[in-house]
């Protein structure tokens, strides 16, 4: 497996769905093999911080986020996808992305590779660009040690269908990897 592919908008066949999907076709048309999931379909327990991970063991909670978080480990690149509520990544995408705490701090683990973001809302363009920024950072550069490919921002979108410049931009990010 080359890619994981993480959708963390609760409303398939929606922007942040669409522009994942473009993505996807860019990375699969470079040859790689893409796993695609869907975050409101995982059953994924948040973190409880119970330090287990750190001493070379496996996260105790044996549920999707066990399985998706080791073939982020295993896999060269990684697309994250979410709209933007109320200042931030969706909660069940969140829960995910801590989860990788278990995989950070594993020092049976080493975790490196690519990934590519993208981020929906409806606010002005710039409005999110701090946050974006910070979220390149921590966790993806500074816990992940991932080199960052590249930044979608679709904002004050409505239909993104009324913006096929993004869908473009979606495909030709995908093709970095």
């Amino acid at each position: 497996m080359d890619i994981i592919a993480l959708m963390g908008s609760p409303r398939k066949h929606g922007n942040t769905d669409m522009l994942i999907d473009e993505m996807i076709k860019g990375a699969e048309e470079n040859g790689h093999d893409v796993i695609k999931y869907c975050i409101g379909d995982l059953d994924v327990h948040p973190c409880k911080g119970c330090g287990v991970c750190t001493a070379g063991n496996d996260c105790v909670f044996k549920d999707d986020g066990f399985e998706v978080t080791h073939q982020i480990a295993n896999a060269e690149g990684l697309i994250v996808s979410s709209p933007i509520y109320f200042g931030q990544m969706t909660g069940d995408l969140k829960v995910l992305i801590d989860r990788l705490f278990g995989i950070t701090n594993n020092p049976s683990i080493s975790l490196s590779g690519k990934v590519a973001l993208i981020f929906t809302h409806l606010g002005s363009e710039g409005y999110y660009d701090s946050y974006i920024e910070l979220t390149k950072i921590q966790p993806f550069k500074m816990n992940m040690h991932y080199e960052i490919l590249d930044v979608l921002v679709a904002g004050s979108l409505g239909d993104v269908r009324n913006q096929p410049n993004k869908f473009i931009e979606a495909y030709e990010i995908g093709k970095k990897f």
